[in-house]
């Protein structure tokens, strides 16, 4: 299928404080258990650490709800080892973790700011399910920011953009999946990667980074990138 960013998803579209988004939320966890996303950033996190100083510094994009972050805290070796600094246009979620930072500012409007933070302390950068939402203009602003920041370690999961990923998402509301989540779920995996589209999209080559790419039956689309 051609990669197609035509509607907005709900969860863009109603306030994060809505019931609407509250479902949505809801169903994107779900989702996001089912698919096993939140269990491979933090095996992969882990896996980083004995490359990095500590505390590792982590930038997360699209941050949302706090779902990730609030996961990855639990566990008491990266709540020891790590800071989190959430990034997201909604405010900070009232799960996330008091020691973590939160900022609330557009993705785009962050790597421009400059009165901020120094970007180059990000060792490492997490995004769950959000790349999808940007143009290809937009991922190459975005690939240029993180070749110029240089953080060692990346790791994205988006959507699957295939036919068996939306037969999938199908049999899920077959099962009981909320309208709002599949609603938005349909045109994620439409506009979601396949094959090199992402590290080529961003600009990551295989000069510069070592990546390997995984696509999983149950429709994740995995990109983990280490600089060479």
């Amino acid at each position: 299928m051609e990669r197609k960013l035509e509607e907005m998803e709900y969860l863009d579209i109603f306030p994060p404080d809505s019931v609407e988004s509250i479902k949505g939320r809801r169903g994107l966890k779900k989702i996001n258990f089912i698919m096993g996303n939140f269990f491979w950033f933090k095996k992969k996190v882990k896996n980083s650490l004995s490359f990095l100083s500590e505390p590792a510094v982590f930038l997360e994009i699209g941050a949302g709800d706090g779902s990730l972050g609030q996961f990855l805290y639990q566990d008491s070796l990266l709540r020891q080892k790590m800071s989190l600094t959430g990034l997201d246009r909604i405010p900070r979620p009232q799960g996330w973790p008091k020691d973590w930072n939160w900022v609330r500012m557009d993705l785009f409007d962050f790597i421009e700011c400059k009165d901020f933070v120094d970007s180059s302390s990000f060792q490492g950068i997490l995004a769950n399910m959000v790349l999808h939402h940007f143009s290809s203009s937009q991922l190459k602003r975005l690939g240029e920011w993180i070749n110029k920041i240089k953080p060692l370690f990346l790791y994205f999961c988006e959507p699957l953009r295939s036919r068996l990923t939306l037969v999938e998402l199908a049999l899920l509301r077959i099962g009981g999946l909320n309208q709002i989540t599949f609603h938005d779920g349909w045109l994620s995996i439409k506009s979601g990667f396949y094959g090199e589209e992402l590290p080529l999209s961003l600009g990551i080559d295989k000069v510069d980074w070592s990546y390997q790419l995984k696509q999983t039956l149950l429709g994740a689309y995995r990109l983990e990138a280490m600089r060479m």
